[in-house]
């Protein structure tokens, strides 16, 4: 029995000794397996950032400052992905879907990736929305009186009827309208101010000297504009609104 004990004794002994061996041993794998693997992975994605390509926007030819960007004067080019700047563009589409956009004042060399922190919508421009008005159209500020900031506000149309005083005795005061000139019809107001030049909205007009800004889409509405308000006396009339413009407009404001 004492044999047997003893025997048994040198095998736990032997199995402790060389169990703990075994043990160190598999652990010392393991973590070799995950250094490798670790690394592997490590070196795959330096490689791939050195050898993927990307598709991103780029300047399809030198943009000037302050220049309207649009699917002339960009394309699409693949790019490797360390090259790619935190901040590119990858649809023409989601960079338009808000409006217009325009180039800062540095602009864009020919290839160069285009960067959304060097893009601006109109109203973030130093030049402001007028920077997006298209060729024959402008912004024209009418004076006018008793001008409720309720019922004539940015986003609405209006129709503008002129009141010429009788110049004589023997004439009679008459008003033109866009009967008589259709150009007096269906303009966009822009803004609403008062003669300091502070916005309207949200205070009572009433009896406040104003101008209103108007968009118009011509030389010739622009210069009949400015005659009729250097003869007469405007009013504007509101007829309906351009929820899709003022909303495109309120939203490149928050940017």
């Amino acid at each position: 029995m004492k044999a047997e004990r003893e025997r048994g004794d040198l095998l736990k002994a032997r199995f402790k000794r060389y169990g703990n061996k075994y043990i160190r041993l598999g652990i010392i794998i393991i973590l070799a397996l995950i250094v490798a693997v670790a690394t592997s992975e490590i070196n795959k994605a330096y490689l791939e950032s050195k050898v993927k390509l990307i598709k991103i926007v780029v300047a399809a030819e030198h943009i000037k400052p302050f220049t309207e960007l649009n699917q002339n004067n960009l394309s699409y080019r693949e790019v490797v992905k360390s090259e790619v700047p935190e901040d590119a563009v990858y649809d023409l589409a989601d960079l338009f879907q808000e409006g217009p956009m325009f180039s800062s004042e540095i602009g864009f060399i020919k290839g160069y990736p285009l960067k959304k922190s060097l893009t601006r919508n109109a109203v973030d421009s130093v030049f402001g929305a007028t920077l997006a008005l298209k060729e024959g159209k402008s912004y024209l500020g009418i004076s006018v009186e008793q001008v409720s900031s309720q019922l004539v506000k940015p986003g609405t149309l209006v129709d503008v009827y002129c009141f010429i005083q009788a110049s004589t005795v023997n004439t009679e005061a008459y008003v033109i309208s866009k009967r008589e000139d259709h150009l007096l019809g269906h303009l966009y107001v822009h803004a609403v101010k008062d003669k300091n030049n502070e916005n309207l909205e949200g205070k009572n007009g009433e009896g406040i000297p104003a101008i209103v800004v108007v968009e118009t889409v011509s030389p010739e509405q622009t210069s009949k504009l400015i005659y009729y308000q250097m003869v007469g006396k405007l009013f504007l009339v509101p007829i309906g609104a351009d929820a899709d413009k003022y909303l495109q407009e309120m939203r490149a404001e928050e940017k």
